[in-house]
Parts: structure tokens; C-alpha cells; sequence
């Protein structure tokens, strides 16, 4: 009786090892999901849809996002979607993505297109195409995030997208951020294009 008591718990001990070491083992199977603070829009501003998109370089993210907006009103209107804002994948086979720059949007009554530059979240999910849609999510509350955010805030990110997507990875797939990402992102040369965060 005791021989099988104890290979019952060798065989518990050993499901529970599994268990624990399922993140590192699949680590897709603890997908990192949009939280924080909710964003909210501009009112008088209406989302008619937010799309990947095929085609487009923007200087501010490794992938673009359509968003095609109009004014609610009979005039003008503007808002700034800012820093760490999260764009929810409405699909679990595609990415979350991350905005790491403000971005103004200024609609009047005629729909628009506007390109946004966002960063991939979940490395082991399919990138953003044409007919993946998206809602506005939350700014983003996760610690690693909100440290890359810090980091670039101030830096000219332009000829870097794929080391600040990297960097976006570490923290979102694997084990955080490390030193050496740290000192190049550091090392990067100054924004010299922030936008105005009260537009006219």
C-alpha cells in the first residue's frame, strides 16, 4: 500500500512540475493581455473602424494601424491618443499592440484615414494584416511597459523600430527587459519631433 501511495505522489509531484514549468515550456500559453486605465476618446470624434494594415511605413512603430475616423460635430475636432496606449486584437490569433509615441488625431465631418505607428505584443501570435480589426484599450499598467515608455519617451526611435520591437517582446513574452536594451535605447538620439499635446 505504501509503494503505491508513494508512487501516486511522485506521479503529483511530477504533474505539478509540469504545471509550473508550463510558461517557460510553452510560453505562448501565458499571453500577455491588454490592462491599465481606460483611454477615453475624444467624444465628438467617431471610430468608424480601427484595421491592420499592409502596406505603410510609419517612423514610429514596426507596424501600422488604419484607423478611419470623422467628426461627430459640424466642425473640427482633435485629440491625442497617447504613450502606452494598448489596440485590442478583436481576433486571439493576432497580436495586441502598443503605441510607445503620441499620436494627434484631427477629423472633421469627412471620414478620414489616419496611420498609426504601433508594436507588436505577443510574439508568438500573427502580425496585424488588412482585415484584423481592433478596438482602443487601456493605457497600459504593466511595470516592464511602462519602463520601455520612459525610456523612449524622450528618444528619436526612427531607425530603431525593430530593436524597440525586440525590447517590447522581452517584456511581453519573455523575461524583461535586460541591461544592454537599456544602454541602446539610452543611447538613442534625443525626439526632435514631439508633438504638441495641446494642438490648436
Amino acid at each position: 500500500m505504501k509503494k503505491y501511495a508513494l508512487v501516486g505522489l511522485v506521479f503529483g509531484l511530477a504533474g505539478l512540475m509540469l504545471l509550473v514549468s508550463c510558461d517557460e515550456l510553452f510560453p505562448w500559453l501565458d499571453e500577455f493581455e491588454p490592462s491599465g486605465d481606460p483611454f477615453y476618446l475624444n467624444s465628438d470624434i467617431e471610430v468608424v473602424s480601427i484595421t491592420g494594415k499592409d502596406q505603410g511605413f510609419p517612423d514610429t512603430g514596426t507596424f501600422p494601424l488604419s484607423m478611419t475616423a470623422r467628426s461627430k460635430t459640424s466642425g473640427q475636432e482633435s485629440d491625442i491618443l497617447p504613450v502606452g496606449l494598448l489596440f485590442r486584437s478583436t481576433r486571439n490569433q493576432v497580436q495586441h499592440m502598443l503605441m510607445l509615441k503620441d499620436h494627434v488625431v484631427t477629423v472633421d465631418t469627412n471620414v478620414i484615414q489616419l496611420e498609426l505607428g504601433t508594436f507588436c505584443c505577443n510574439e508568438f501570435r500573427e502580425i496585424p494584416r488588412d482585415p484584423d480589426t481592433f478596438e482602443i484599450g487601456p493605457i497600459t499598467d504593466n511595470s516592464g511597459l511602462r519602463e520601455l515608455v520612459s525610456l523612449v519617451h524622450d528618444k528619436d526611435i526612427s531607425k530603431a523600430l525593430w530593436m524597440v520591437q525586440r525590447a517590447v517582446w522581452l517584456v511581453t513574452d519573455s523575461t524583461g527587459l535586460t541591461q544592454a536594451y537599456r544602454d541602446s535605447i539610452n543611447a538613442l538620439p534625443p525626439d526632435t519631433s514631439k508633438v504638441d499635446r495641446f494642438p490648436g
